[in-house]
């Protein structure tokens, strides 16, 4: 009786001795559960801190832009216009008031102060300006909004972590204390299973610990670096950013976004391979979203290497399919790698989902988004400089894979991308005037164009003679220029007249006509700056492009030089 006895105290005080221990282990595991909450509550409030200051920053930066470029610079630049138009006749008293108040002006703005402007440049600098205004310094903020939530975050999940090892090590004394009022070998299971809960929060607490002192820290240096490298990226001054995101990338290995803009940087710059390089490492440490899959798909298409960028491409559509962009580098790189079904198939899925959007839209009395024509038009000329590149027609703006690289037919690739290139085009056309695809119209056919000059009218304003440029060439100097287009067939409803300068639509030729043109054969359209004294067309290419009630039934390309 006397030993059950003693070994009933003796089971008593071990229990009390492991119930005292694991009451000091929940006090240990409480410290560092309100330290980790502590970190975690400060850098939160820093987080806020600097997201209130980089929106500030950038908002205000980007409103004194906005003036100094609207305001005081558009005004000294119509002031220069006056002065040209004095010029011409011979108004030299009118000639230096505008001076006058152009210097006025350039004296009140910083915009159009020596740093960043020559006026006998007559164009500022504008990305280094809001560069140095902005630009920068709200990125750091922006950056260090991040980090700071990112610290924010880790330390709130230990500080989780820590509360839930202290619930465990709260139920390990119960069990402690039940197993008191036991007999038995029952108590046992009692005294193992609370023990093998102290353990593991035991183990637990010193991984909880090791992460804790070996969080992500903020780092200033990393950030300012990575800064100044989209500053300078900004104003095109990409081997400069380069050194900067290395800079970054030195201070903190584990820097996403400074691998994804040095990657842009080499993009920029021509080199490609090294630009994919960097911009999967990006990924690798965590940087995934649509914009680095897309430049990935996009890079991928211009070297040839089809299977990774149907990768990259279907990482983005997978999740967000009306990505028009995506979807268009997606069929583009289906086409050069000779799968004529697989790009059909998207360009079709493209088509639909364009109808889409402009349904959604137009049925919420609104527009679409302009982004929707601007990536048409766009996909649309992908696929010119495809055939381009295929015809050795390589110009500044072509952006292609090599011949050697499309593993298609050559003929077969080039015939498939003139005729979505005009399924695109007239698409796009139908569906911004009509809100519908476009459907086969009467007949009409148009002989090539003819490009040139007016030179001769009656006193009842019909042309009488025109001279063609020789060449298809215009001078540099002239303020339009003119198309003679013939046609038989049916005359059109509505005609859209589209003008691309060295690849681009230039938004301010583009022409909507409505002219009844039954009457004749044979008619002439001018585009140009006629109605000023001050513009000339600049030099380059220019296509033209003529839509007969949404369909494209003649295009012809001239030069100014």
């Amino acid at each position: 009786m006397k030993n059950e006895s003693r070994n009933e105290q003796r089971f008593e005080n071990m229990v009390t001795v492991m119930i005292a221990s694991v009451a000091i282990w929940v006090a240990i595991t409480a410290y560092y559960q309100n330290y980790a909450s502590n970190i975690s509550d400060q850098a939160r409030r820093r987080a806020q801190q600097y997201s209130i200051e980089a929106t500030k920053h950038e908002v205000n930066g980007a409103i004194q832009f906005s003036y100094e470029w609207q305001s005081a610079f558009q005004t000294w630049e119509e002031l220069g216009w006056q002065i040209t138009a004095a010029q011409q006749v011979g108004d030299t008293a009118a000639e230096e008031r505008y001076r006058e108040l152009q210097n006025r002006i350039i004296s009140l703005s910083k915009l159009l102060g020596p740093e960043y402007f020559d006026p006998d440049v007559g164009w500022p600098d504008s990305g280094k300006y809001e560069a140095d205004t902005y630009l920068v310094e709200a990125t750091r903020l922006s950056e260090t909004y991040l980090a700071e939530s990112e610290l924010g975050n880790f330390t709130d999940n230990t500080a989780d972590a820590l509360i839930v090892q202290i619930t465990l090590l709260t139920v390990s004394l119960s069990l402690y204390g039940l197993s008191m009022a036991l007999k038995g070998r029952v108590r046992w299971l009692f005294i193992v299973v609370g023990t093998g809960i102290v353990g593991l929060c035991m183990l637990w607490l010193g991984w909880s610990l090791l992460e804790l002192f070996i969080r992500p820290e903020v780092d200033p240096e990393a950030i300012q670096a990575y800064a100044d490298g989209v500053g300078l990226a900004y104003q095109g001054r990409d081997a400069e950013a380069i050194d900067k995101f290395t800079l970054a990338i030195q201070e903190n290995p584990y820097y996403a976004k400074a691998y994804y803009e040095r990657g842009l940087s080499h993009y920029s710059l021509g080199d490609l391979e090294t630009a994919l390089s960097e911009m999967e490492a990006a990924r690798e440490q965590g940087l995934d979203d649509t914009s680095i899959n897309w430049n990935l798909g996009w890079t991928y298409y211009l070297t040839g290497q089809y299977d990774k960028a149907f990768e990259a491409n279907e990482r983005v559509l997978s999740g967000r399919p009306e990505v028009l962009g995506v979807r268009m580098n997606q069929a583009i790189s289906y086409l050069v790698n000779g799968d004529f079904q697989n790009a059909q198939a998207q360009y079709d899925v493209l088509i639909d989902e364009a109808v889409r959007q402009v349904q959604v839209a137009r049925s919420q009395n609104a527009e679409p988004s302009a982004s929707l024509w601007y990536y048409m038009d766009a996909g649309a000329l992908d696929l010119q400089n495809l055939i381009d590149s295929l015809d050795g027609n390589i110009k500044p703006w072509t952006q292609a894979p090599s011949p050697d690289l499309v593993r298609g037919d050559h003929a077969a690739v080039r015939q498939f991308a003139l005729e979505q290139m005009k399924r695109l085009k007239e698409s796009t056309v139908a569906l911004e005037y009509t809100g519908q695809l476009p459907t086969a119209g009467d007949s009409i056919r148009l002989e090539p164009f003819v490009f040139g000059q007016i030179t001769g009218e009656d006193e009842q304003g019909f042309i009488t003679e025109f001279e063609p440029a020789a060449d298809n060439i215009i001078p540099f100097g002239e303020e339009s220029f003119t198309v003679e287009f013939t046609y038989s067939g049916n005359a059109p409803k509505e005609m859209l007249w589209k003008v691309y300068v060295n690849g681009y639509e230039d938004q301010s030729l583009r022409i909507v006509d409505k002219t009844d043109i039954s009457g004749g054969s044979t008619w002439y359209k001018t585009f140009g700056y006629e109605f000023t004294q001050t513009f000339i067309l600049r030099e380059g290419e220019y296509l033209v492009e003529l839509y007969a009630d949404n369909i494209l039934v003649q295009s012809g390309t001239f030069y100014v030089q």
